[in-house]
């Protein structure tokens, strides 16, 4: 009888262990493993090319909470969570939140594509587990962010705070522990008039939605909340249409090249500027320039 030395069985073991990711995942399998942070939480998008049969778990850890959203039907796994057992079925939408603190192994059939949102232990918001829901409305939030997910660094630091200010607000309002009341709901004229001001102002390039909201004495998600209902629009939608609206002036009035309008302006190269001013207008800066 033949034994595998215990340095060779260590190595076997280290192995195995680099080639899934840290939710238990085969890197091998994945055709999108995406990952990105928004204010607080970490977005992932995990997904297969056809039909897959593999498993999946992760140890019991000191960790936080994790959602996960299957953005197709057809998905199954056969889950042992602690000390339960259950088979689930996920339609587009299903959603499940799990604790880091138990041990969780699943065999995962069919198709694969899930949005997965992390939360740390520290986090200001704890969230309901279950293993049984559907949020259509969190679903068609999570299909908006798959280009940004695909590559942030093409985005404004601001607009990625946005997406995490928007996903926890979202998450407190429908899959919180315990719903916390909402005081104030408004900031005042001198308030927005200084938001503003930061927001616009070239002395905090690459601003985030902290430095404003500290400069205010308030929370993130508190600031992105009442400056949305105080003026009808985000923070970071308000800066963009002030950084296009500056655009079309300069398109207009001045022979500048793009790219000198682009950085004049605020934004990160011409190509961002690009396609910002077409989600916007329908059409490229320089055509409208063409017919203005």
């Amino acid at each position: 009888m033949s034994y595998i030395a215990s340095d060779a069985i260590a190595s076997i073991e280290r192995e195995l262990k680099a080639s899934r990711d840290n939710l238990g995942f085969s890197l091998k399998m994945l055709r999108y493993n995406h990952s990105a942070r928004a204010g607080e939480l970490t977005v992932m998008r995990k997904a297969v090319g056809g039909i897959m049969r593999s498993k999946i778990g992760t140890p019991a850890q000191e960790r936080g909470m994790i959602l996960g959203m299957s953005l197709l039907p057809g998905h199954r796994r056969r889950i042992r969570e602690g000390a339960r057992r259950l088979d689930r079925v996920f339609d587009r939408h299903s959603l499940y939140i799990r604790e880091f603190n138990v041990d969780y192994a699943a065999t995962a059939e069919g198709a694969l594509d899930f949005l997965l949102i992390e939360l740390p232990l520290d986090a200001s918001l704890r969230l309901r587990p279950t293993n049984d829901a559907i949020d259509p409305v969190l679903g068609r939030m999570a299909e908006g962010m798959l280009d940004w997910l695909a590559a942030p660094h093409l985005h404004d630091p601001l607009e990625t705070d946005e997406l995490g200010a928007r996903l926890m607000l979202h998450l407190e309002a429908n899959h919180a522990m315990v719903r916390r009341p909402r005081a104030r709901t408004r900031l005042s004229p001198t308030q927005v008039a200084r938001a503003k001001e930061m927001l616009m102002s070239v002395e905090f390039e690459g601003l985030h939605l902290d430095d404003v909201a500290n400069a205010l004495d308030l929370t993130r998600n508190t600031f992105f909340r009442c400056f949305r209902e105080t003026t009808g629009t985000s923070p970071y939608q308000w800066l963009l249409s002030e950084r296009l609206e500056q655009t079309r002036l300069l398109l207009r009035l001045t022979d500048l090249p793009l790219v000198d309008i682009a950085l004049s302006c605020g934004f990160s190269d011409q190509s961002h500027f690009t396609r910002m001013f077409k989600r916007a207008q329908g059409i490229s800066p320089g055509r409208w320039r063409k017919a203005a």
